[in-house]
């Protein structure tokens, strides 16, 4: 008798631990308050979170990378819908110290038969049906790309993305911001979050109008307010799309960020 307990804890503490395991590393979401939020699962729950690391190359294939994944829990989402992402401002390449458009990359972004490219430009993604239980664990396969002649040797590039369910009544989320390590070093990578988690995600709520997180506002962020018009992607004054008013706030704003 012991022993089938034992043997009945020991397989549900295998069990527990994988599905702990499943969530290492992915964008965990859940709705707070009517709207998406992103959160880090860990032992003790989930921990709020807004930036996430991912490495090209990780899986043994050069500058692709299926992770993060993204995930929520049974009973996060109604049945029936459906969960995606937009890209909310130009991909961007982390310069060491700061961060800057990109020139000639792109990431493609694909799950089966849909694909869209993160560029230079604010871009609508796709979504995903979740689960019948209302939960949702999908992997997009990324990929660095280039429209040019080839790509840089190396580099890290910055994402800043929003997430939105279909089912009607919950709000996108806040940004968040996914920072690709394409063969520069842990410690550079990692110096990269921390820069984005500081100026952007930290810092970046103190100069709104400045979406591309360049710490300037000007032409790129009007062009990213432009792009995204009549779509929540650069809703400034949170009324849930991108106005005559979020312009007004970008030319207000214009010049280099206090």
């Amino acid at each position: 008798m012991h022993t089938l307990q034992t043997l009945a804890a020991t397989s549900a503490l295998a069990i527990s631990s994988c599905a702990l395991a499943q969530h290492d590393g992915d964008i965990g979401i859940v709705i707070d308050d009517g709207r998406l939020a992103t959160v880090r699962f860990a032992a003790s729950g989930t921990e709020p979170e807004s930036v996430f690391g991912a490495t090209f190359g990780d899986t043994g294939i050069a500058r692709f990378t299926s992770n993060p994944g993204f995930e929520a829990l049974p009973g996060t989402f109604a049945p029936g819908s459906r969960t995606g992402f937009n890209l909310r401002s130009g991909l961007l390449r982390f310069t060491g110290a700061a961060v800057e458009g990109v020139a000639d990359e792109r990431v493609e972004a694909k799950f089966l038969t849909l694909v869209v490219f993160l560029g230079t430009e604010p871009t609508p993604g796709f979504d995903l049906a979740v689960a019948s239980n209302g939960s949702f664990h999908r992997h997009v396969s990324f990929t660095l790309k280039t429209v040019g002649a080839k790509l840089p040797a190396s580099g890290i590039y910055v994402a800043e993305l929003e997430l939105y369910s279909t089912d009607g009544v919950t709000a996108p989320s806040e940004p968040l911001w996914v920072v690709f390590n394409d063969g520069r070093p842990l410690l550079e990578h990692e110096a990269a979050i921390a820069w984005v988690e500081a100026n952007l995600a930290g810092g970046g709520a103190a100069c709104p109008p400045d979406l591309d997180g360049d710490g300037v506002v000007g032409a790129t962020d009007l062009a990213a307010v432009l792009g995204a018009w009549s779509t929540p992607s650069a809703d400034l004054d949170g009324d849930g799309t991108t106005g005559a008013t979020d312009l007004a706030a970008v030319l207000a704003s214009w010049g280099a960020c206090p």
